[in-house]
């Protein structure tokens, strides 16, 4: 039985203690070289230390077993000076998962602002392409002359079935020519009439500026969920594993000092 304990403990602590080691190199080639001034670096090392976080967990747990067998199962002297480093490297670890909650979720509704502001500009953008477009429409429905050009010009090739300069167009192209041919004779008959002209360019130009705003609100609301999403998820697992961390440390250094002082006495 005891050969059996003394493998069953020393296989579960090599295992711990490999991924534990292991888990601590990755994370150092992980944050170097340290860019602490960029929040891009901030976000992404939070993130990666979050998604990294289980694995020095499993390990802790492993040699913590181990050791639980040892010292149950197998008459020896167990090696304090191997079981200190853990219980404060578990602490540490804790400390730092702890932290990183407030950074992340500091980090994010930053991020979170300035797509809003990026947003925002693109639509103040698009307004104003919106206005210009719509001035262009005003300026050719006042030129009757050059109207009646363009319509011509696309009744010529519609007559012709479709055919320009020997070339046979698609007939989705035809039929978008035909639709323009159709929306500027539109305006030529509006043109003599400026009150309606008036009319039926604010229709388009409210029209457009309500597409805008749907499509505003649509990648706003986007924005929105997808940093909500990413600032819990990486928040709620950092919190929960800072108390796995902490707890493992902070119990496990009082027992050692409890151990410790029966010793003594």
């Amino acid at each position: 039985m005891k050969i059996n304990s003394s493998f069953i403990s020393l296989c579960l602590s090599l295992v711990g203690g490999i991924l534990l080691i292991s888990s601590l190199i990755d994370y150092l080639f992980l944050v170097f070289p340290l860019q602490f001034q960029e929040q891009g670096w901030q976000i992404n090392i939070t993130n990666s230390l979050v998604d990294r976080g289980i694995v020095p967990l499993v390990g802790i747990s492993l040699l913590l077993i181990g050791w639980w067998i040892y010292d149950n199962n197998i008459n020896g002297k167990s090696l304090q000076i191997i079981r200190l480093p853990v219980f404060i490297i578990s602490s540490i670890l804790g400390l730092i998962f702890l932290l990183l909650v407030p950074l992340h979720l500091g980090n994010m509704n930053s991020v979170s602002g300035e797509l809003m502001a990026q947003i925002n500009q693109k639509v103040s953008q698009q307004q104003a392409q919106i206005q210009g477009f719509v001035a262009q429409l005003d300026a050719i429905a006042k030129n009757p002359e050059q109207l009646k050009q363009e319509i011509e010009q696309r009744n010529q090739v519609i007559n012709a079935g479709g055919v320009i300069q020997g070339q046979q167009l698609e007939p989705q192209q035809l039929e978008l020519l035909t639709s323009q041919r159709d929306q500027l004779q539109q305006m030529l008959d509006l043109s003599q009439k400026p009150e309606e002209l008036k009319a039926k360019l604010q229709e388009v130009e409210t029209r457009l500026q309500n597409e805008l705003k749907e499509v505003e609100n649509n990648e706003i609301k986007k924005a929105q969920s997808v940093a909500l999403k990413q600032s819990l998820r990486t928040s709620i697992n950092s919190l929960m594993l800072s108390i796995a961390y902490i707890v493992i440390g902070w119990l496990g250094l009082q027992m050692m000092m409890i151990k410790s002082n029966k010793v003594t006495e």
